[in-house]
């Protein structure tokens, strides 16, 4: 773990270079002239949870419209109504939350320690897609991922192949041959998208993580 943190440590120096020139797009972070890969993440742990909390509300509710619907309740239909509408309001904000989940809106509070890393044009911190810069100093990467409201920090490490390219009219650098070395994500996937893997640039990679 010590050596975890120094490499850690060392990458927030270098990777913090990374971020000068993010431009906003509609769905995922940064896209400059740097080589990067796509990040997607589900909070798998959240939407176990709401999945059982909807299950319970649904119970409740149930139990409410069966008590509804004996005779001897009448003279507190007024409450239990009062206590389905409340009950219904919450189904209806866990649904909301499940959809979200699923479609893995998320928000990525910090990398390395840098703040601020990613927003859409509309000025919202919440992406399904997380375009993540690659150090072009090295053919590794360390990342220290904070997501928004998840008390546990995760740690990639990818390793892969840099070449001169040009993007946008520049000459930069381009990486592909991606692979994950080193991570402590509940479950990980990829790199995928494009085939062959290993002469794909990483640009057209994307990793899929749960938490």
């Amino acid at each position: 773990m010590k050596q975890i943190a120094g490499k850690v440590l060392l990458s927030i120096i270098i990777f913090s270079t990374l971020f000068w020139a993010c431009e906003p797009c509609d769905d995922c972070g940064p896209e400059n002239t740097y080589p990067y890969f796509k990040l997607s993440i589900l909070n798998k742990s959240s939407l176990d949870t709401l999945i059982v909390d909807k299950a319970r509300i649904e119970t409740e509710i149930d139990s409410i419209d069966d008590a509804l619907a004996n005779p001897d309740n009448s003279s507190i239909q007024q409450a239990l109504n009062n206590a389905k509408t409340v009950k219904s309001d919450s189904l209806t904000l866990i649904n909301d939350l499940i959809k979200d989940t699923n479609s893995k809106l998320i928000s990525i509070a910090s990398i390395n320690g840098e703040k601020n890393l990613f927003e859409d044009k509309n000025g919202s911190d919440s992406l399904k897609l997380f375009r993540i810069p690659i150090n072009t100093n090295q053919d590794e990467s360390d990342y220290a991922i904070a997501i928004e409201f998840v008390e546990k920090e995760e740690y990639l490490k990818i390793k892969y192949e840099l070449f001169d390219t040009i993007i946008n009219n520049k000459i930069t650098k381009s990486a592909k041959s991606l692979e994950i070395i080193e991570h402590s994500f509940d479950s990980i996937r990829g790199p995928f998208g494009c085939t062959p893997i290993n002469e794909c640039i990483s640009n057209q990679l994307e990793i899929y993580v749960e938490i």
